[in-house]
């Protein structure tokens, strides 16, 4: 465990927010605003350090003891976590001949064993701020069946499980909802799959974004949910 750009102790009473998977895309983007929205953001990465965001933390979360070592390298930079993001995840088309053991392992490993472990290990500080775990699941596997993707699917409808349970365990101190995104214009994806989505529209990063900054700021009524962000595509 080592941070990429120091230790930041977060200003006194200042949001905190931890993101998996800020490297990159989704979680790259989300960490940013977050950042613009006022919140401490200690973002987390495995091999593609986020530019522009000190503070950050690497692990490697499919390891078995990945979440602990992330957590209490946390613990020592930070004494307050109000948000806690799961956004890193492991994405492998995989036909059933080609899906053995360790790929069904890896998948389910990173997409619903380290939300799990990271939760679990970070409560203590969530629960003391009244805070909140947002999960990035997927239309894709975590709310519709998708061919070849048998391993994938499984884990983000494990995560969406694990949403609402959790959501059961940690109420009322702290609430634990999932944004589900469907397709996005980031990488650009396959042709003819835009016919299939209501809206006539890919999603982009900043709409998941801002689903993810409703459920961590602005419905502290709101436990258990998965918020769709995919222009009505699982409708289809």
């Amino acid at each position: 465990m080592e941070s990429a750009a120091g230790r930041g102790v977060s200003a006194r009473g200042a949001r905190v927010a931890l993101v998996t998977g800020a490297g990159v895309r989704v979680g790259n983007a989300i960490a940013r605003d977050l950042a613009r929205h006022g919140y401490t953001v200690v973002p987390h990465y495995r091999s593609h350090p986020p530019r522009g965001l000190p503070g950050a933390l690497q692990a490697d979360l499919a390891a078995p003891d990945g979440p602990a070592a992330l957590a209490a390298a946390f613990k020592r930079a930070h004494h307050r976590l109000d948000l806690l993001v799961n956004s890193a995840a492991a994405f492998d088309a995989l036909p059933l001949e080609e899906t053995d053991a360790a790929a069904f392992d890896s998948q389910m490993d990173l997409n619903a064993r380290a939300p799990l472990l990271l939760a679990r290990a970070l409560a203590p500080l969530l629960r003391r701020a009244r805070g909140a775990i947002v999960n990035i699941a997927d239309v894709g596997g975590g709310l519709v069946p998708w061919r070849g993707f048998a391993a994938y699917a499984a884990s983000k409808a494990a995560l969406v499980r694990l949403t609402e349970c959790l959501a059961l365990e940690l109420a009322p101190e702290i609430r634990v909802n999932a944004v589900a995104p469907g397709m996005l214009d980031v990488p650009p994806p396959p042709p003819g799959l835009k016919d299939r989505v209501p809206l006539g529209r890919f999603g982009t990063t900043d709409e998941v974004v801002e689903a993810v900054l409703f459920l961590a700021s602005s419905a502290p009524y709101t436990t258990g949910a998965v918020l769709s962000v995919d222009g009505g595509r699982a409708l289809s």
